[in-house]
């Protein structure tokens, strides 16, 4: 069985892909170093350091900002997402149009309401 990726890995190996990115960015300026005339040289040392700090700080609070899901939450998305399908299948025709004097509200109630019971 193939097991996918949570949303939480797949947010910090995004923040990681941008990361490396930035990095060979500055590192393809350090190459383009050795074009610029020697007076600037020591500008675009210093802009490459303090532009490889920025990139590192920001991955890194933006990995701690990523949260893990608890398994408590994610049960209780799952049995949600089966009473929506439950309550949707109840209150709407063959057609999908909701029955005659019911609302998206009502659906939603019954959702709560089956899930309460799983």
């Amino acid at each position: 069985m193939i097991q996918l990726a949570s949303a939480e890995e797949q947010a910090i190996a995004a923040i990681n892909a941008a990361e490396a990115l930035a990095i060979s960015n500055v590192q393809l300026i350090r190459e383009l170093k050795k074009v610029i005339p020697k007076p600037f040289s020591q500008l675009t040392d210093v802009a490459i350091q303090t532009q490889t700090r920025g990139i590192q700080e920001v991955a890194s609070a933006e990995r701690a900002v990523v949260k893990k899901v608890s398994k408590k939450a994610r049960t209780s998305r799952k049995n949600l997402s089966k009473a929506l399908r439950e309550a949707n299948a109840r209150l709407r025709t063959k057609s999908g149009k909701l029955r005659k004097g019911k609302t998206q509200t009502d659906v939603m109630r019954l959702a709560q309401r089956l899930k309460k019971k799983m």
